[in-house]
């Protein structure tokens, strides 16, 4: 209940003189495979006849159940903007986006395929009556060996809000922590390539406003987000909720936020659109935890716990926050 005034009295407090919000937030779909067999990622598991026995129901299950969140996010209207990981190919996102309960939403999809090996991607959906997308790019993350595996692009949209505000979107998936600290160096070199890309767009707008989201693999308190944020002047929304100890990803007993959104500081000011620095919210009702592990507690309802098939949502709990407009 406290958290719930807290988070009330903020809104009132900064919302005066605000006519509208816009609800941005980012999700991590945990292997949003179609049933179609592609013969250039490596997508045997998610087949008929593959490890997690995928088949027609389970996909459109999976798709209904995404769109229940994607929809109860934003209090039943669907989220504004929303960034999204884990997912195969456009296909799923226009599967998601027209044949669930979200097609009663105008939404955009801004997408590009991957050099990831499973083909998984970025992405960003966006409803047409609330953003126009002026551009998007992909930006490659070069591996610091030849030796790995190529990883997910960066996703930049550019999108004018408010008929008069432009914005940037940086949609991020960085390397696992698999392999434990030794996997630290890859997380740094992703926000270094993220560094660049922030660079290149502020050359050519001083004042660019930037929005910065994706699951990062990383807490807000790790070497590669601390290096994002004081070097490329981001501020990071999810301080409250690490403060209350709240968490995106469960391992275990252990809650840890991946997901998060950062925002130039620009966007802190008090002219023109805005958000309070400590906007940022995990979207955890009580229909998406559930025991996922016998003696962890609650967790992110997902869609298989190992080979075990749940039938849930995500391994992933999303997160969002409100930019307010003139």
């Amino acid at each position: 209940m406290k958290r719930l005034t807290l988070f009330f009295v903020l809104c009132l407090s900064c919302s005066a003189g605000f006519s509208q919000s816009l609800r941005v937030g980012f999700y991590n779909l945990e292997n949003l495979f179609d049933t179609i067999n592609d013969p250039k990622i490596n997508d045997e598991e998610f087949l008929p006849g593959g490890k997690s026995k995928w088949n027609s129901e389970r996909y459109l299950k999976k798709l209904d159940n995404l769109s229940k969140v994607i929809l109860e996010m934003n209090g039943g209207s669907g989220m504004d903007v929303l960034g999204l990981c884990e997912l195969e190919n456009k296909k799923v996102l226009e599967d998601l986006t027209k044949k669930t309960p979200l097609k009663k939403i105008k939404y955009g999809i801004v997408h590009y395929d991957s050099p990831d090996r499973r083909g998984i991607d970025v992405a960003l959906i966006y409803n047409k009556s609330k953003m126009k997308v002026l551009g998007s790019a992909k930006i490659n993350i070069r591996q610091p060996s030849d030796s790995l595996s190529p990883t997910r692009n960066i996703l930049l949209v550019k999108g004018l809000v408010n008929k008069k505000d432009t914005l940037y979107f940086f949609v991020n998936h960085w390397p696992s922590r698999r392999g434990g600290k030794e996997s630290s160096p890859l997380r740094v070199n992703a926000a270094n390539t993220l560094l660049k890309a922030l660079d290149s767009v502020r050359t050519k707008h001083q004042t660019a406003k930037v929005i910065a989201m994706g699951d990062f693999n990383d807490t807000p308190t790790d070497e590669s987000m601390q290096h994002l944020s004081e070097e490329g002047d981001l501020a990071n929304l999810m301080t409250l909720e690490l403060k209350m100890g709240h968490g995106s990803h469960y391992y275990k007993k252990e809650k840890n936020i991946f997901d998060q959104l950062l925002v130039s500081e620009n966007l802190l000011g008090e002219s023109g659109c805005r958000v309070p620095a400590d906007a940022g919210r995990i979207f955890q009702p009580d229909w998406l935890l559930g025991e996922v592990y016998k003696g962890d507690g609650p967790a992110p309802l997902r869609t298989f716990a190992g080979n075990r098939y749940l039938g849930g949502y995500s391994d992933h709990l999303p997160v969002y926050m409100d930019l307010l407009l003139k």
